[in-house]
């Protein structure tokens, strides 16, 4: 099965609109930390957060969880009064962010342009390739947030960009998730399942983002481009270092194909399934891409 389409945030099925909905165990997620004025509107250049050393402060979420406590859906808002072009992103990510969402809505739909987990490195682009976030859509800041200590814990997490002069830009990225969602990893077992995502237009392809939870111990990426199979990605998994990785761009064309192999070890008794908490799994090669069409939305792809 192959679908393509936005959402109200990937990993928001749970349905939440507000900030803090969700499965609190002990949160208090006040809606405070973003950026906006009290109208909802980002300040310009000179009313935003600069973190001194280039990068701004685009939007970011202050939150509390209690002992043990987890978080999937707790949801930050800005409104964006001008496009931004952006070269480099990073996410701001003390200990207890899981994970970082960011998404556009446009008012109908919602599209997810960044994710990032547990020690996201900073990802820049290619020259000329940039991340537009247009003016007038409402910045989704989606924390997913996971506290394994035995205290409560507090921070502000977000997301941090360096901007590109509109000029400059050549292609504009968006996020690609090709990887299976259709598994179930036995108890007490080592257990290695994948999925095929075949390309439908042409698309180049430059970073890759290996996601998994806590029970990945590997992931594999492969590329099949004109009948040949490269091997794009193939290493031990770590939920603690979770890494873009930038690679020379290469163009699929519509019949190329992406293949995500993910091996997880369950100590568990119970079995495994697909979900966003961290107490269940995903197996998923986010690339980052351009594409010279007009594409609706984010696409996650798995046959």
């Amino acid at each position: 099965m192959k679908t393509a389409a936005r959402f109200a945030l990937l990993l928001v099925v749970l349905g939440t609109s507000a900030c803090g909905g969700g499965d609190d165990d002990g949160l208090a997620a006040p809606d405070a930390g973003t950026l906006p004025d009290a109208a909802g509107t980002l300040p310009d250049a000179a009313g935003r957060a600069d973190a001194g050393d280039g990068w701004t402060r685009i939007i970011t979420g202050e939150w509390m969880l209690g002992a043990g406590g987890e978080n999937t859906s707790d949801l930050h808002f800005t409104t964006l009064d001008r496009d931004f072009y952006i070269s480099a992103i990073r996410p701001i990510n003390p200990i207890g962010t899981h994970h970082t969402v960011l998404a556009l809505d446009n008012g109908v739909n919602a599209n997810i342009v960044y994710a990032s987990g547990v020690n996201t490195n900073a990802l820049t682009f290619p020259p000329g390739v940039a991340l537009r976030l247009p003016a007038g859509q409402s910045l989704i800041l989606q924390l997913h947030l996971f506290n394994t200590s035995d205290a409560a814990i507090a921070g502000t997490s977000g997301v941090e960009v360096l901007e590109m002069d509109p000029a400059d830009v050549e292609h504009e990225a968006d996020l690609f998730l090709p990887g299976p969602v259709d598994f179930n990893i036995p108890p007490m077992q080592e257990y290695t399942h994948g999925g095929t995502c075949t390309s439908t237009i042409d698309q180049t392809v430059f970073a890759i983002f290996p996601h998994m939870h806590q029970l990945g111990t590997h992931l594999k990426t492969t590329l099949t481009v004109g009948g040949v199979e490269r091997v794009l990605h193939d290493e031990p998994y770590a939920f603690d270092h979770q890494a873009f990785i930038p690679f020379e761009p290469i163009t699929l064309t519509p019949g190329d194909t992406v293949r995500t192999e993910c091996t997880w070890n369950n100590p568990t008794s119970g079995a495994v399934g697909w979900g966003e908490s961290s107490t269940t799994e995903m197996c998923f090669s986010i690339l980052y891409r351009y594409t010279e069409a007009a594409l609706p939305g984010i696409e996650i792809c798995n046959e």
